[in-house]
């Protein structure tokens, strides 16, 4: 897909054109509306907040015609394919090998729709803040903004995972950071440093935090989803204070919050769906759509295969069963006389969001999750253990494996250094998140190489662990100079 910025800027606008209120994420706008306001009352600016989900979404129209949310490629295989926890079904093709021609294959897929959420949110925080007090019922004026700016957030940071150099906070290399509708007079931006962009995150998670609704539907915005997310960014940072506030949020998150652990976590995936009680933010399905199931398993074929390395993570851990599905399908050769040989293959399915031996979609495997109390366990068991607190890391990793069915604690209790124990939290981590929302790539980025690069080498050539900014970029945006691209890549 080629990419060009006034595609972006369309695409923005007609997510918060909507012409009539309707609470379904799945509702497609009625009109591209970009001349004068959109938000005239309490009404239009539920309408347009919702727009800013529907961008992040990814909503649109299927190769079926379907309405779906069209985002568990970039949200959950593409992440994990680069990570080394998925192989794609035709071998080394997609992201697996770091190679920077694959890697410039697929950066606009990535760049465009959070860029896309980020514009849409602007426009909305734009026109609520101008709007008149009156025309909301007690805190609500707030609580939509506070979304918004959670949204952003959000939208930041994934840029920030995949085009910036998250690692290293000394980096020129962060995004371009936009906090204003993007027209022709604000289209040119230059890029910021990574300090710079972690700062800008921070700052609107802040405000989410403080204006955001307690209360929420887990595919709307918390402030519990908020201090998460900052949890989250934080413990990327990795500077100063970051472990210990992180660590607190999570505390508090665990100790305050509305959720609980599932007592069994595949029930989540395979039974529960967004139900769920452990679920704090995720991206309800539309009817119909099989955008999810066609992501793992498309044509009677797994698209992505487990590779080794993370298979025998699984060695006798009881989720494996509930994870991967050996398929068996008829394939053929020719041999050397040119007889055509057919036999039985074996290509093993991830079946996280799949039932194993199923095989279809349905709501609950259409849905979709970006953040779950397990993951909130596990960031303040690696907060712990990076501040010296390992022990107690140990007892939060033991919570979590028991709700997976874990019952044998002994490598945890051996791992009585930092690094040990951030070993065992990695491993859990990688059983238990990945396929969701790109966490195991931000893992990868973060824990120290020891434990990253046993898990996959790959990740020791730094300058090609993200992606190159768009051409198109370049091309329009005239504030960004040829040096801005990521180190490594051309702009051509």
């Amino acid at each position: 897909m080629k990419t060009k910025i006034f595609q972006l800027i369309a695409l923005s606008l007609i997510a918060c054109g909507f012409c009539a209120c309707n609470d379904e994420l799945e509702a497609l706008p009625g009109q591209a509306k970009v001349d004068g306001n959109v938000v005239v009352d309490q009404a239009s600016a539920v309408v347009a907040l919702n727009g800013v989900y529907y961008a992040y979404a990814q909503c649109g129209v299927d190769n079926y015609d379907v309405k779906s949310t069209k985002c568990s490629s970039f949200y959950e295989t593409y992440p994990a394919d680069m990570a080394g926890t998925a192989i794609y079904y035709q071998g080394a093709y997609l992201f697996e090998t770091h190679n920077p021609q694959d890697l410039s294959r697929y950066n606009s897929y990535f760049w465009t729709p959070q860029y896309g959420t980020i514009n849409a949110a602007n426009a909305l925080i734009k026109q609520v803040d101008a709007a008149d007090d009156s025309w909301f019922v007690g805190d609500k004026k707030q609580e939509i903004l506070g979304e918004a700016y959670a949204l952003r957030a959000l939208a930041e940071w994934n840029l920030l995972l995949y085009f910036g150099y998250s690692w290293d906070i000394n980096s020129p290399y962060g995004n371009i950071i936009r906090t204003e509708q993007s027209s022709m007079l604000t289209l040119p931006k230059g890029r910021s440093s990574v300090k710079e962009t972690y700062d800008q995150i921070l700052s609107d998670l802040d405000f989410a935090i403080a204006n955001a609704p307690t209360t929420n539907d887990n595919y709307y915005v918390s402030k519990w989803m908020a201090k998460g997310l900052k949890a989250r960014v934080l413990i990327q940072r990795g500077q100063g204070e970051d472990y210990q506030e992180a660590a607190q949020l999570c505390a508090d998150i665990i100790n305050n919050g509305p959720f609980t652990l599932e007592e069994n976590v595949m029930d989540i995936f395979h039974t529960n769906g967004l139900a769920s009680q452990e679920v704090i933010f995720g991206i309800t399905p539309n009817a119909n759509q099989t955008d999810v199931y066609e992501a793992y398993f498309y044509r009677g074929e797994p698209q992505f295969n487990p590779t080794e390395p993370f298979l025998a993570l699984f060695e006798g851990d009881p989720r494996k069963d509930q994870m991967f599905y050996d398929c068996v399908s008829s394939a053929y050769y020719w041999d050397d006389n040119g007889e055509l040989v057919w036999y039985d293959a074996i290509s093993t399915a991830i079946c996280k969001h799949l039932v194993p031996g199923v095989m279809q979609a349905n709501t609950i495997e259409e849905s979709q999750y970006q953040m779950r109390l397990t993951e909130i366990y596990l960031l303040r068991a690696e907060a712990l253990a990076h501040t010296g607190n390992i022990t107690e890391a140990g007892e939060l990793l033991k919570t979590v494996l028991s709700h997976a069915g874990i019952e044998d604690f002994t490598a945890v209790d051996a791992a009585t250094t930092q690094e040990a124990m951030l070993q065992q939290i990695f491993n859990e981590a990688l059983r238990n998140l990945s396929f969701e929302c790109g966490l195991e790539h931000a893992m990868m980025l973060r824990f120290p190489e020891s434990i990253a690069l046993g898990f996959n080498p790959v990740y020791a050539e730094k300058q090609y662990n993200v992606l190159p900014l768009p051409s198109e970029e370049f091309k329009y945006n005239y504030e960004l100079k040829e040096s801005d691209q990521n180190p490594g890549y051309t702009i051509d």
